[in-house]
C-alpha cells in the first residue's frame, strides 16, 4: 500500500499535530506499506517540501498540480487540517486527481477545530471520511456533521527518548510543555508563575516551544518585562527541546501547567504533552478546555481550573507547588500505560484503518 499523508507544517514548527506527522509517518515506514510526508515546511526532516502547502505563499494553481503528481501513484491521501488553511489548494488538488483518473482514497484529518461555519460547510464537502483522534472532537465532529463518517484514530507520538536537561536547578519546577502562545495560555501561566514568584515562593517557571513558532506568541510587552526582571534572577527561562527529547523534559519537571483559554468547539483538542505527563506520573495543573477534561478525568494528580480564569490558575498552582510530589495510583499507571500503548500502535491502527477504505467500491 502506498500512503502520502499532508499537513501544511512539519517538524521543526512546533506543534502536536507536526509531531504526529513524523511519528506516524516513522511507524507506518516500518510496516508493510510506502508512506511519503508532504509539507509546505523548507528542510522539514523527512519530507517533501511543496510551497502550495506553505501558508505564507499566495495560492498557485501550478503547485496545486504539483502536489497531485506526488500522490497519483497513492492509495491513500490522508490530508491533515484541510479546513485550516488556503481551501483553494485542497479543492484545486482533489479536482488535480480526479482529473488524473486517480482511484485512490483521502481521508481528512480533523486535529483542530472552531466555531467557524464555513469551516465545517467545507468539510462537509471533501470526498472522503473524516479521522479525529480523541472523544471531544468527535462529539463535536457528529454534532455538526451528523451524517459524516467520522473515525477515531489514536494520535502517534516518539517514544525513543534523547536527554535534555532543563534549565532550572532547585526549588520546584513548573513547566508549560506546549508551543507559546496565548491560545495555549502561556500568558496565564507566565502570570501565575510571576505572582507565586512575588510571593517568595521557591520555584522555577520554564516554557518550552519558544522556537520555530508559526505565528508570534502574544504575550503582552507588560508582562514580558516583568518576567525578564525573574529572567536575571535565573527563575524564569524559556527554552525548546525537540519531540524525543521531550519526555526527559516532562520528567525532570515537578507540575506540568497547561492552560489553553478556549472552550467550545476551538477547545484543546488532545494534548499529546498532558497526556505524556500522565505517562512520566507528573503533578498536573490544567483547564476545563476541550479534551483535557476527557484525559484527566482518572488521573489523581491533575487539578483543573476554568479555562481563561487567572485567579483560578494562579490558587491551583500555589497549592500544586506546595505539594509538587505525586504518589501515583494503580489507576493513574493504568491509564499512563493505555495511553503509551495507544502511541506505540498508532500506525498499525492507521494502516488497519486504510485497508479498509482500499476494497472494492
Amino acid at each position: 500500500m502506498r500512503i502520502v499523508q499532508i499537513h501544511w507544517t512539519g517538524l521543526p514548527v512546533t506543534g502536536g499535530v507536526e509531531t504526529h506527522l513524523e511519528a506516524l509517518s516513522a511507524q507506518l515506514a516500518a510496516l508493510p506499506c510506502e508512506v511519503r510526508a508532504v509539507t509546505g515546511t523548507r528542510e522539514s526532516p523527512g519530507c517533501i517540501h511543496e510551497p502550495v502547502l506553505d501558508i505564507g505563499v499566495p495560492f498557485d494553481p501550478a503547485g496545486a498540480e504539483r502536489l497531485a503528481a506526488l500522490c497519483r501513484d497513492a492509495d491513500v491521501v490522508h490530508w491533515h487540517n484541510p479546513q485550516w488553511h488556503k481551501a483553494e489548494a485542497v479543492t484545486a488538488t482533489v479536482a488535480a486527481l480526479h482529473a488524473r483518473g486517480w482511484q485512490g482514497r483521502f481521508v481528512f484529518d480533523l486535529h483542530n477545530i472552531d466555531e467557524r461555519p464555513e469551516q465545517w460547510e467545507f468539510l462537509a464537502g471533501l470526498p472522503g471520511p473524516l479521522a479525529v483522534h480523541s472523544p471531544f472532537v468527535a462529539a463535536e465532529t457528529s454534532r455538526r456533521l451528523p451524517g459524516a463518517q467520522t473515525t477515531v484514530l489514536p494520535l502517534a507520538l516518539p517514544l525513543a527518548e534523547e536527554p535534555f536537561r532543563l534549565p532550572a536547578t532547585g526549588g520546584t519546577t513548573v513547566l508549560q510543555p506546549s508551543r507559546m502562545t496565548r491560545w495555549k495560555g502561556s500568558h496565564l501561566s507566565l502570570e501565575a508563575s510571576l505572582t507565586l514568584l512575588d510571593e517568595g515562593r521557591d520555584l522555577h517557571f520554564v516554557h518550552a516551544g519558544t522556537r520555530h513558532l508559526i505565528w508570534p506568541p502574544g504575550i503582552p510587552e507588560p508582562l514580558m518585562e516583568r518576567a525578564a526582571v525573574w529572567q536575571d534572577k535565573g527563575r524564569v527561562h524559556f527554552t525548546h527541546y525537540r519531540p524525543a527529547q521531550s519526555w526527559s523534559a516532562i520528567r525532570a519537571a515537578d507540575v506540568v501547567v497547561h492552560p489553553t483559554i478556549d472552550r467550545g468547539a476551538h477547545g484543546e483538542p488532545f494534548s499529546l504533552s498532558v497526556a505524556q505527563a500522565v505517562i512520566c506520573g507528573r503533578r498536573i495543573v490544567a483547564s476545563d478546555s476541550g479534551n483535557l477534561p476527557l484525559l484527566l478525568r482518572d488521573y489523581s494528580a491533575a487539578t483543573l481550573v476554568p479555562a481563561g480564569d487567572l485567579g483560578a490558575l494562579t490558587e491551583a498552582l500555589r497549592e500544586a507547588v506546595a505539594r509538587p510530589a505525586t504518589a501515583p495510583t494503580e489507576g493513574d499507571r493504568a491509564l499512563g500505560r493505555r495511553l503509551r500503548e495507544s502511541f506505540a500502535t498508532a500506525g498499525r491502527r492507521h494502516l488497519a484503518f486504510y485497508r479498509t477504505l482500499t476494497g472494492p467500491r
